[in-house]
């Protein structure tokens, strides 16, 4: 027989339990939206004015509300240019964010997303031409419509961080009507 005691304590674990369960739901739900500012037209601001020939990126809701794809409008500082194409999408069975990346010139990658002090990163280990290294970005958005795209790598798999590039960007577009 379970005495009154032990019934006491049974009643404050499940309580706890399914606190810490709300909390963790909470959570996802938080994180899912995480990119909800990313949605629009954002083009890159070169000596502190935004510039629409140089890197812009046009983004917008796929089939569900926390899917994005992304068309990359890239210019590369010796003048060429190339598009790529980018899927984002929240995993609500893992609750994580997914990534993955096309260009024109056949590149196909897959990059996990993790979280780190608060916003989310892209990761893929890379071997280029004996380079091998571990590489992250981010969008971080500073307001409504001003962003910091970074980018790092790590020659000790993670552990320490050399920066690649920082650039940022405005929002000059925000997202377009949807039509069903």
């Amino acid at each position: 027989m379970i005495s009154s005691l032990s019934r006491k304590k049974m009643r404050s674990s499940l309580i706890v339990t399914l606190f810490s369960i709300l909390a963790l739901s909470s959570l996802a739900q938080e994180d899912s939206k995480h990119f909800d500012f990313w949605e629009g037209t954002w083009h890159q601001i070169i000596d502190g004015k935004v510039d629409t020939t140089a890197t812009r990126f046009e983004v917008g809701r796929g089939i569900h509300r926390y899917f994005l794809a992304e068309s990359w409008y890239m210019a590369e500082p010796d003048g060429s240019r190339f598009k790529a194409f980018g899927l984002r999408a929240w995993d609500e069975v893992n609750n994580t964010w997914s990534y993955v990346w096309l260009s024109e010139a056949g590149h196909y990658q897959i990059w996990e997303c993790r979280k780190v002090d608060g916003h989310w990163y892209n990761y893929k280990n890379f071997n280029i031409n004996g380079d091998k290294y571990l590489s992250r970005q981010a969008w971080i958005p500073s307001s409504e419509t001003e962003l910091m795209r970074i980018s790092e790598k790590s020659y000790d798999n993670g552990k320490t961080w050399q920066l690649r590039f920082k650039e940022y960007y405005k929002k000059t577009q925000g997202p377009r009507s949807q039509k069903g």
